[in-house]
C-alpha cells in the first residue's frame, strides 16, 4: 500500500494548521510582557537562519504573532535541505553557521540574531557588542540570562508562581544556581537530558513542592510552560526575542545584560573537553579511566585541593578531609563529580554514543581573567587524563 492510498483510507492522518494553531497559541501563552516588545517594535531589528531546517515557518510566524515588526530572515538558509548546502555544521554551537546571519545583520543594522538547529529544539544567539561585532553567548549563559529575565518579568507582571523552581542539569552552569537562589527560587539538578528534567518536573508539581518556570542544559535547550516536555526552539524563541526587546526598551543589547549579571552575580566560565578514545580498544581505555579515578581517588588536582567527590553511579558523597560519606538523591549514571576548594566544579563523564569521555570544567572568579585561568589549569589535567 503506497502513501496516497494509506491517506485515502484513513490509515494515515496528516497534521495541518489546525495542529500549528494549536501549539502556537500555547506557545503564545509564554508570553509575559508583551507591551515590551510593543514599545521598540518599530525599530528593533533581528535576523533569523533555521539553517535548512523546519524551523522556517513556525518561528518567524511566532515572532510576527508576538508583535515583531521587523524579523530579517536569511533567504538562503530559509530552504529545507538535508544537506545543509551553506554550512559546515548546522548546530547553533558552531558559529560558523551564522556567517550569512552576521553579514545579513551587518546590512540591516540589527543587533540580535536567533538560529534554530535543523529540527527546531534547540536555539543558539549571537548579540553586537560595543566593539560593533557579533559574538555567541553560550548555552549556559544564553540559560542565564532567560532565567534571570524570567524571573524578574513574571514579577513585573503578576505571573509568578507560587514556590518558583529552576531546572538544570548537572553539567550545566552554577551561576543558574547563584540566580534562582539569590532571587528566592530553589535549584535543582538532574542528569543530561529533557528526559530528567520533564520526570523533575512532573515529580515537584504532582507532589505540590514547586511549579518549574524554567529548565535547561548548556547544549542549547530549552524548556518552558507545561505544553511541551523537552526542548523546543520555538518557545524559546519567543521568550529569547520578548527579553531581547526588553533589554533593547532599557538601552541594553544582550551582551550588555550579560554583563551586569557577572557584575551581580559573580562571574562564571566553563568548558567542555571531548577525550577522544578510538579504535578497537577505545571503550577500555574509556572504562579504565572511570575505574581508575574511583579506586584511586584524587586529593588534589591541578595543585588544588579536592574537597568534596560525588559518584553519581551509587549517589555516594566523601569528603576529602575527612572521609565522611553521605548519600544524594541522583544516583545510577556513570558521572563522577569533584568539588574544588578554588569553587571550581569538574564532572567527568563517558558519552553514551561516542567513543569519547566528557569533561565538563565549571569555574566562577572575581572576572574573566580569573576565570580563564582556572579554566585553562583544569584544561590542561583534563588533557592529561588520556595518557
Amino acid at each position: 500500500m503506497d502513501y496516497d492510498e494509506a491517506v485515502s483510507k484513513g490509515l494515515i492522518t496528516v497534521m495541518g494548521e489546525e495542529t500549528d494553531e494549536k501549539f502556537l497559541s500555547n506557545v503564545m501563552g509564554q508570553v509575559n510582557d508583551k507591551a515590551a516588545v510593543e514599545k521598540v517594535a518599530d525599530t528593533f531589528k533581528m535576523v533569523y537562519t533555521p539553517f535548512h531546517g523546519t524551523g522556517y515557518r513556525l518561528i518567524p510566524e511566532v515572532l510576527r504573532r508576538l508583535g515583531m515588526k521587523h524579523v530579517l530572515c536569511v533567504p538562503e538558509q530559509m530552504v529545507i535541505d538535508g544537506d545543509f548546502p551553506t554550512v559546515a555544521s548546522p548546530n547553533p554551537e558552531n558559529p560558523e553557521g551564522f556567517h550569512l546571519a552576521v553579514a545579513l545583520a551587518d546590512r540591516e543594522g540589527a543587533d540580535f540574531i536567533l538560529g534554530s538547529d535543523p529540527d527546531a529544539d534547540r536555539v543558539g544567539i549571537m548579540v553586537r557588542t560595543k566593539e560593533d561585532d557579533f559574538v555567541v553567548i553560550s548555552g549556559n549563559q544564553t540559560g542565564v540570562l532567560l532565567l534571570d529575565y524570567l524571573i524578574g518579568a513574571k514579577r513585573r507582571t503578576g505571573k509568578m508562581p507560587d514556590k518558583p523552581v529552576a531546572l538544570k542539569t548537572i553539567v550545566t552552569t552554577e551561576m543558574a544556581r547563584k540566580v534562582a537562589e539569590v532571587n528566592g527560587l530553589q535549584c535543582y539538578d538532574t542528569f543530561t537530558g529533557f528526559k530528567f528534567l520533564a520526570e523533575k518536573k512532573d515529580e515537584l508539581e504532582s507532589s505540590g513542592a514547586g511549579k518549574v518556570i524554567f529548565s535547561y542544559e548548556e547544549s542549547y535547550g530549552y524548556m518552558l510552560g507545561d505544553y511541551v516536555r523537552d526542548k523546543d526552539a520555538v518557545s524559546a524563541s519567543v521568550e529569547l526575542t520578548e527579553m531581547a526587546a526588553w533589554y533593547a526598551s532599557q538601552g541594553m543589547t544582550l551582551y550588555d545584560a550579560l554583563q551586569a549579571l557577572f557584575k551581580k552575580y559573580g562571574y562564571y566560565g566553563e568548558r567542555t573537553m571531548n577525550l577522544v578514545m578510538p579504535g578497537l580498544d577505545g571503550l577500555k581505555k574509556m572504562a579504565d579511566l572511570m575505574a581508575g579515578l574511583r579506586e584511586q581517588p584524587p586529593a588534589e588536582i591541578a595543585g588544588v585541593a579536592v574537597k568534596q567527590q560525588k559518584d553519581y553511579k551509587d549517589g555516594s558523597v566523601v569528603e576529602t578531609a575527612t572521609g565522611a560519606s553521605s548519600q544524594m538523591e541522583l544516583t545510577g549514571s556513570n558521572v563522577l563529580r569533584y568539588e574544588m576548594a578554588d569553587g571550581t566544579s569538574l564532572i567527568v563523564r563517558p558519552s553514551g554514543t561516542e567513543p569519547k569521555v566528557k569533561v565538563y570544567i565549571l569555574a566562577n572568579g572575581a572576572d574573566k581573567e580569573e576565570c580563564d585561568g582556572k579554566v585553562a589549569k583544569y584544561a590542561a589535567w583534563a588533557e592529561s587524563l588520556k595518557d
